[in-house]
């Protein structure tokens, strides 16, 4: 069931934000005159994902800087330490509907 995670403008405006839908943190993206949803939760080990980088479609964890494709949820690069390159899953993506100039996610 699709349920309301924000208003166009507030994401037009900051590019990505961070918003709860149903108890979860979700992020929330506009590229390329799209939007996408993803899990807020890094997979590697939860980091807050709007808490750290967004350029070109991508979004960085601010913990090990693991890279993922908001459009798909893939990673681009996995999470580090130091040098050592760590197992890293893709990030949960979530459909989204534009209506009325809100953005929904359905969970």
């Amino acid at each position: 069931m699709y349920r309301l995670a924000c208003e166009i403008d507030q994401l037009k405006t900051a590019g990505m934000l961070r918003v709860m839908v149903q108890d979860q943190p979700i992020l929330i993206a506009y590229f390329k005159d799209r939007f996408y949803a993803l899990s807020d939760v890094c997979p590697h080990m939860g980091g807050s994902l709007s808490a750290g980088g967004y350029a070109d479609g991508k979004v960085t964890c601010p913990r090990h800087h693991a890279r993922f494709d908001v459009t798909t949820g893939e990673v681009e690069e996995r999470a580090k330490i130091l040098f050592v390159k760590l197992p890293t899953h893709k990030a949960t993506t979530y459909p989204v509907r534009i209506e009325n100039d809100h953005v929904y996610v359905d969970m």
